[in-house]
């Protein structure tokens, strides 16, 4: 696998020419595996199929997961700048929230100071259920990463975010909390006006 600097020197051929060449080349064409808009793809709905199910155990679903992580590692987090800081409207935030508050995992109370700001904390049981969860995340990860050194995986992150930054994706928030609220299509920064 190449480091981001040596994928940088690698080939002296644009990526559009070498893939020309397998695509439509003499040869026999390249398996669609050996394009990476199409494996990603490919990766991406298998792991969340994956994690989807494997969540099930402990009775929540990935958008919940998100959620409580980000509560888990922020500290005094109002309920608006935890729909910003993940590019969630406030609307499907506290929808969430309900949902999360309605399963024991948080609590809301208001600032004292602001009745409009309300803060977001997880409860024991939010805890709880957020460790078996990142535990259930742990195990996937394991599996992906199986035949991957600790190096072998850092470049691949690496390289997986740079592809990220390609294409304007925001590291860290998941695409599907981007959705263009008018049109109800996911919005693509990069895609071609």
């Amino acid at each position: 696998m190449l480091s981001v600097d040596a994928a940088e020197t690698a080939g002296s051929a644009p990526v559009g020419e070498h893939l020309r060449d397998q695509m439509l080349g003499q040869d026999a064409p390249a398996p669609f595996g050996h394009a990476v808009g199409f494996l990603l793809s490919q990766l991406g709905y298998a792991v969340t199929r994956r994690f989807r199910s494997d969540l099930e155990a402990v009775a929540l679903e990935p958008r919940h997961f998100g959620l409580l992580r980000a509560i888990a590692t922020a500290r005094n987090l109002s309920q608006q700048s935890l729909g910003e800081s993940l590019q969630i409207p406030a609307s499907s935030v506290v929808a969430l929230l309900d949902q999360l508050e309605s399963k024991g995992l948080v609590r809301r109370r208001p600032d004292p100071g602001d009745r409009r700001v309300r803060w977001v904390e997880l409860t024991e049981t939010g805890r709880a259920v957020l460790g078996r969860a990142i535990e259930v995340a742990i195990s996937i990860e394991e599996a992906l990463c199986r035949g991957l050194d600790g190096d072998e995986r850092e470049a691949l992150i690496a390289n997986l975010q740079r592809v990220a930054g390609n294409i304007g994706v925001t590291l860290g928030v998941h695409p599907a909390s981007e959705e263009g609220q008018e049109t109800g299509r996911p919005s693509v920064p990069w895609a071609k006006g």
